[in-house]
Parts: C-alpha cells; structure tokens; sequence
C-alpha cells in the first residue's frame, strides 16, 4: 500500500482498517528521530510520524518526506506547498531550491529537491575550512624507510628478492569513505534533479565538487556504515561527519523514492517543516524589529533558562528557551516563539490558541522579563493559512493584557518575506509605544477568552 498525505492535515481519504493498522504499527516503531534530517541543528521536542485523534480521525504530523515500513510507503507532502518552502528556505539560508523537471514523479520530486538543499548546505558549512583531508596511512616500497617500517611486508618482498622495504607514512589526503560518499550523492541527486548547468548548487559547492571528483572519480563505490564509522575526524573536519552519513543514505536512494521491496526495513528520510518555519520566523523577526537587537533563545546569556530553582542546592528545573528575545538598551523588551499550527478554532482548541502555548509563553514572560518594566510583551507567530484567508479573533483582539504590565500578541505572517517583515515590523511599533489601555484581559483557565 502507498499512503499520501499533506504535513498536519488530516488524511486524505482517511485510511482504510487495513492501512489504520499498518499506521498504528509505524508510529510505534518507528521514531521520527531515527529519519528526521535536521536543518539547523537545533530541534525541539520529537512529535509523532502520524496520530489519531480523539475522535478516530488520522493525522499526518509535522514532517514532510517518505518512508517505508513492512514493505509499505507514506509520503507527506508540505501543505503550503513547495512554492512556500523555497520561500522559507531562501529567506532562512539565502538557498534558493530550483524547479525540477517533470521526469521524476509528482510526489517525490520535492522530497529530491529537499534533500539537495540539505545536503548542498550542510557540505558548503562543513567545508568552511576546506575540503575534509583527514590522515590515513600509506605504504611506500623503496630502498629506503619513510614512516615506521611495516616488517612483514618488507620480509615477503626481500623474500622475492626485491631488494626493497616497506615502509608506511601517515599522510594528509582526501581519499576516503566521507569523501567517496558525499561524491556517490552528488552523482545520485544530480541525476535525479536533472537541473541544466547544476542550478541548484551555489559556486562554493560546485568548486569544492568539483576539486573532491578529481581525487575519488565520479563514481567512487558507496561506503557502508561502520567504514564512515571508522573515521576520525579533527575538531576542523568534524562537521563532515553528518554529511557524510547523510551522503551514505542519498547514495542508497534513501528518502528519494519509497523502498516497498517488502524487505522489511525501515528507510526513508523526513524534514521538520516546524524547524523550517521557526527560521523563516527569526529571520523575519531580525529585520523587522530594528532598532530592537533579536537574539535566539539559546544564545541569551543575561538571562537563566530555568524557570525555578532549588532554594537549597541553587539546581534548576524546567528548561525555557524561546525561539527570540528582543532587547533595547540592554535590558530584554519581549519574547517571540514560532507556533506551526493553526490560529483558527478547532476541536482541541476551540478559541485557536493551544493552552499548552498559553503557558507556555506566560512562564516566558515570567522569566525573561521583569514584572516592574512596562510594555514589556510575548510574540506567538503562527503561519498563514491560505485556505482560511479570514483573520482568528485572537489575532484581531490582540494585544492580550496578562497583568498590568506585560500583554501576549497572536500574529500569522505570510509566506512572502517582504510582506511578513511589514506586518511584523507594524506590530512590533505599536507595541513598542502603546500603553496599558485598549487591552483585553487574558484567561489561562479552560483555555478561553472573555
């Protein structure tokens, strides 16, 4: 059987009892963890492949790509579409996906098209400093020792009255497993893409491309994975060590097409499009809040991550790091997290914010920025959704006032960049000199508003 679905959407038809099983068998064994190809290197909390719902109802999560399990595929598309993407992607990372050709098929052609970008991104970041030479030991035959002398071998060649020894060298050199793989899925993605004059990679990869072919060949054999295991990369060349691995799999057409040969393995490869959404938000946020400083969450250093501490040992618990924090003067103005869901009223949340997010951002406000200070706010950004044009009334009440000094404003953006850092930068100025009048009180409790 092949599955089809749209990332958080419901399936389309729902699935039969048969394919229902199957999903109940997947989600249980297979963690998105295992195939999740991470884009920034920062991921929040795993959430299922596929679920469902309190009321029978399957669900698709918040990934994109395909897999195989028990010899069947599921193949999530992005439900903004690939257009938004590339949007998310350029306005993120400055890569541009290109248009692939009408050869491959419909539902994989923008998994392809994902995984280049992956993977041209990650090898230009690892290749930073250079390609990954990396030491490895070479035998050399003279009459002469050069290195440490390899006895055994220098005693079957003085046998056959060579006349020589042999001796080995550790030498710096390109020629090896990371190498082959990450040429293997160049070739691979080339091939499948398609796209005339390679397109699709910036100059820098091209270059470094086309200096690694000149030492592996264009078809170097795939590595396996206890060879690329094996290496030992230095602190310089250690980020090769995920490219690799991820070559290794785009060698072996992991991801590219559903693997239903029945062989019982689980492949395949997925994209957190809730990751790609919370850089297209930071980016947003960067250029839409001068002269306000934006820093990610991670990076605040001012500021304690923990939102309470032991009054004995000083030990924290509960971890809380927003996706921005915004400062002026030095001192933190608000926070920002990006939320891909929906802002419109559901079944689970019948006033379109998830309490959860609620208090979520109301334990950020409480611990990254202080109750005396005035006009001090929290940002929820949430997608637009273009099948459901009208505005939520969350959105429209906004700001919400949490106590006399601090207000949580919902906002959706749109998926062009420049029209998404208008809307931003607008609401950021109105809460930057409004007041504590005009307001609306917000209510944690049944996860309402009155």
């Amino acid at each position: 059987m092949k599955l089809l679905a749209r990332d958080c959407s419901p399936f389309t038809p729902q699935p039969t009892a048969a394919e229902a099983a199957w999903l109940r068998r997947l989600v249980t064994h297979v963690h998105a963890a295992e195939l999740v190809v991470p884009i920034s290197g920062e991921r929040d909390e795993e959430e299922p492949i596929a679920y469902c719902a309190w009321d029978g109802t399957w669900w698709a999560g918040r990934y994109v790509g395909s897999l195989s399990f028990e010899g069947h595929s599921l193949t999530i598309e992005p439900r903004f579409g690939l257009a938004t993407l590339r949007n998310w992607l350029f306005e993120a990372t400055a890569v541009v996906l290109t248009d692939s050709p009408g050869r491959l098929q419909e539902n994989e052609s923008f998994i392809a098209q994902l995984l280049a970008f992956v993977w041209v991104r990650g090898f230009v970041d690892a290749a930073r400093h250079g390609l990954p030479a990396l030491r490895r030991d070479v035998a050399i035959t003279g009459p002469m020792v050069r290195g440490r002398l390899d006895v055994p071998a220098s005693l079957r060649l003085i046998a056959t009255g060579g006349g020589q020894v042999v001796s080995v060298r550790s030498e710096r050199s390109l020629n090896h497993s990371a190498s082959a793989a990450i040429i293997a899925a160049y070739e691979v993605l080339r091939r499948w893409l398609g796209v005339p004059d390679e397109q699709w990679m910036p100059a820098r990869a091209k270059e470094l491309i086309s200096n690694l072919s000149s030492i592996t060949g264009p078809r170097p054999q795939v590595p396996t994975k206890a060879q690329l295991d094996r290496i030992r990369y230095t602190p310089i060349t250690a980020g090769f060590a995920p490219i690799a691995e991820l070559s290794r799999q785009i060698a072996n057409r992991r991801g590219l097409a559903a693997d239903t040969n029945g062989s019982g393995e689980t492949t395949g490869v997925l994209l957190d499009v809730a990751e790609l959404w919370e850089m297209y938000v930071l980016s947003i946020m960067r250029k839409a809040a001068a002269p306000l400083a934006v820093t990610h969450g991670s990076r605040e250093k001012t500021a304690t991550k923990k939102l309470i501490h032991s009054d004995v040992t000083g030990q924290g618990l509960g971890t809380l790091i927003p996706d921005a924090i915004l400062h002026e003067g030095g001192k933190i103005r608000g926070v920002a997290d990006a939320k891909y869901k929906s802002l419109h009223p559901s079944a689970s949340a019948p006033n379109g914010p998830q309490r959860d997010d609620l208090y979520q951002m109301t334990a950020y406000l409480g611990r990254f920025t202080a109750p005396e200070r005035k006009n001090s706010w929290g940002v929820l950004v949430y997608p637009h959704d273009p099948a459901r044009p009208s505005t939520s009334q969350a959105e429209q009440l906004s700001p919400w006032s949490l106590d006399g000094s601090r207000k949580i404003v919902f906002i959706t953006l749109p998926h062009v960049a420049s029209d998404a850092v208008i809307k931003l930068r607008d609401l950021i100025s109105r809460m930057t000199r409004s007041d504590t009048t005009g307001t609306h009180r917000l209510y944690l409790g049944e996860s309402s508003f009155t």
